[in-house]
């Protein structure tokens, strides 16, 4: 399942969230040594390694107690518990630190592999050791990032998809952090941050209000270092704009990629050809939108499918199948649905295929849904005349209801799936949507390609004008198709681009490699604006990770100024804090959030101030009195050690 996906899955689904705390003994060689209100467990001296680790420590002094890595609570995920850790790395007292695993997304963008090494830089010029692997983005998602134990590296790293929901709607990133969350890859839980986080969830009412919660809730997780957020790269991609006009520069998405469809229902071909051929590297797994993989396969069927609602350039909410909505109460929505609309075998389109979404959905947990249906608690038709409305009966007060929730979501026909035996395994041939384009052929591997499905409300100039704005609007009568051809690396697109045999490069490019297409007559750079998040992950169950003034010493030794100028040209907006909401997302960006400016002698500081001494430039875990500190923090998880009225151990 892809990041753009798979990272949202049950985003909002909240419960009681109350942990308990546990007491455990920690053990030396020596004897017993009983520590107020620590849960780490602690065994004999051994060495760390296990998947996370990748050396045997070195010699020092101290007592060889041990710290392992755990899920420090207990955790309201089932699957989250101490005999389903993902990854061994123990802290050893005295001890060199073993190998740090850091692992990226070798395919994800051209420039990823320069900002891993620049993380890696980061972590060892104070010394904490490393090792860096590269691996194909669905195998870091599928197989290093769980949903159910979470990462299974210390540290990983991605841009995240800009899916249009995470535009709207500080939640599909601030939920990250709850615990009853799958998409909680970081294992982080901060009981007060979870407190906010399900009363920001639950303010309904004031618009306001909500905003101050989410503000203060990046606020405690900025200061807590939970991660390292780096920033807002720009999305560069190239096109043929010699024989297409009407390209939309979309926020996280940029003219040419898959999230957003406003490029392909705004193109005007110059030409007397009217298909636009798309060039990727990535190819589709099926055609199961519902209960597929994500990633590709569900963009590009977003292009066949609509939902209740859309998201515009301006990251605003616009109608699609749903025309007018009203929250009639904290837990009850009523929507008016659109008059007309077909379903592209001519089937008309009705509130009963809303009421029965919702249910299978329910029925055969959609995980690819989740974000839309898991706070419904049920669905009522309200009237069939005219386009029909529905009730949405919620279980619980949800902010993001009408934010991200019906934007996210893919409304199916009954009449094609209500006698589908299983519906995870089905395979719609055709598959039958509302959209603005109609199935025409799919070949694994090598192609997708779409019509026009001429009745759609999209081709209407005037409902186009008014949701692009003169801005963007291009008048026409818009292309007749769209092929996505997959062409293999970045290099073979832009060499089909530059030959004519495809009409735009359909992911990222580097400013060099899109300046390269450009050298072509008829070739353009395009850039886009950027809210979706270049960050890197902390698993918090690692006894390292989970020592907030390693977390702060980490967040002093990033070079977030140096990487936008060195490597992207300057091309985005550097994170100030350790921040996951764009400048772009108002009003729920909060701009004083605490950050860590680039000092990386404050960054050694910090660690010599916490007990931490260098071993032939590699860290050595604390020992002694420093040993028994540095348990306290990691036990506490969010308090450094001036906070804790801890000495300065240097």
């Amino acid at each position: 399942m892809d990041d753009n996906d798979t990272l949202d899955v049950v985003e909002g689904v909240l419960g009681e969230g109350t942990s308990r705390r546990r007491m455990l003994t920690v053990l030396g060689t020596a004897g017993a040594t009983a520590l107020a209100g620590c849960n780490a467990l602690t065994r004999d001296n051994e060495s760390g390694g296990g998947s996370g680790g990748g050396g045997s420590g070195g010699s020092g002094s101290g007592d060889g107690r041990t710290m392992e890595t755990q899920f420090w609570n207990d955790w309201p995920l089932e699957s989250k518990n101490n005999d389903n850790v993902p990854l061994e790395y123990a802290a050893v007292e005295g001890q060199q630190l073993d190998q740090v695993r850091i692992s990226f997304g070798s395919d994800d963008t051209p420039w990823m592999r320069e900002h891993a090494l620049m993380i890696q830089s980061s972590f060892e010029e104070i010394g904490i050791p490393t090792t860096l692997e590269s691996v194909p983005v669905n195998v870091l998602y599928d197989e290093h990032w769980p949903v159910d134990t979470g990462h299974i590296d210390p540290v990983t790293m991605n841009v995240h998809g800009p899916d249009p929901q995470r535009g709207l709607d500080p939640n599909p990133f601030l939920m990250r952090m709850h615990p009853e969350t799958g998409g909680n890859y970081y294992n982080y839980w901060n009981e007060e941050i979870t407190e906010l986080l399900n009363e920001e969830t639950e303010e309904v009412a004031d618009a306001d209000r909500r905003a101050e919660l989410v503000h203060e809730i990046q606020s405690l997780a900025s200061e807590d270092a939970y991660i390292i957020s780096v920033g807002f790269p720009d999305v560069i991609t190239a096109a043929d704009t010699s024989n297409w006009s009407g390209y939309v520069p979309t926020p996280g998405n940029g003219t040419t990629q898959d999230s957003f469809i406003w490029s392909q229902v705004n193109l005007q071909p110059e030409t007397d050809e009217g298909v636009w051929v798309k060039g990727v590297t990535n190819s589709m797994n099926g055609t199961n939108i519902a209960w597929g993989t994500g990633g590709p396969e569900e963009k590009r069927l977003l292009n066949i499918y609509d939902g209740l609602a859309d998201a515009t350039p301006q990251l605003e909410i616009a109608p699609a199948l749903a025309t007018d909505w009203e929250a009639v109460d904290e837990t009850t929505v009523e929507m008016e649905l659109r008059d007309g609309v077909e379903w592209h075998d001519g089937e008309p389109f009705g509130p009963e295929d809303v009421k029965f979404t919702v249910e299978l959905y329910q029925e055969y947990n959609a995980t690819s849904q989740g974000p839309f249906y898991t706070p419904i608690d049920s669905v009522e038709v309200l009237s069939e005349s005219g386009g029909g409305s529905v009730r949405f009966n919620l279980s619980s007060p949800d902010a993001p209801f009408l934010t991200q929730r019906i934007v996210r979501s893919v409304i199916l026909p009954e009449h094609r799936w209500a006698d589908v035996d299983n519906p995870s395994q089905h395979s719609p041939d055709p598959p039958i949507g509302t959209g603005p384009f109609k199935f025409v052929d799919w070949d694994s591997g090598t192609r997708f390609e779409v019509e026009k499905h001429e009745s759609h409300w999209m081709w209407d100039e005037d409902v186009r004008n008014d949701l692009l704005g003169d801005e963007f609007f291009e008048p026409g009568d818009g292309i007749e198709g769209i092929v996505w051809s997959n062409v293999g690396n970045v290099d073979a697109l832009i060499g089909a681009l530059q030959q004519g045999d495809i009409d735009a490069v359909g992911t990222t490019l580097s400013n060099d490699q899109a300046e390269r297409a450009a050298e072509t007559d008829g070739i353009e750079k395009q850039t886009a604006d950027n809210f979706a998040v270049l960050d890197v992950h902390l698993n918090h169950i690692v006894p390292l990770i989970r020592d907030k003034e390693v977390r702060r010493a980490i967040s002093h030794s990033v070079d977030k100024e140096g990487f936008f100028e060195g490597v992207l040209g300057g091309r985005g907006t550097v994170a100030e804090a350790q921040n996951l909401i764009s400048p772009l997302m108002e009003p729920w960006h909060n701009p004083d959030a605490p950050g860590y400016a680039f000092d990386r002698d404050e960054a050694q500081s910090i660690l010599q101030r916490a007990g931490y001494t260098t071993q032939n430039g590699t860290l050595a875990w604390p020992s002694g009195d420093a040993w028994d500190a540095f348990v306290e923090r990691v036990e506490d998880g969010h308090a450094g050690r001036e906070e804790l009225d801890q000495p300065d151990f240097s």
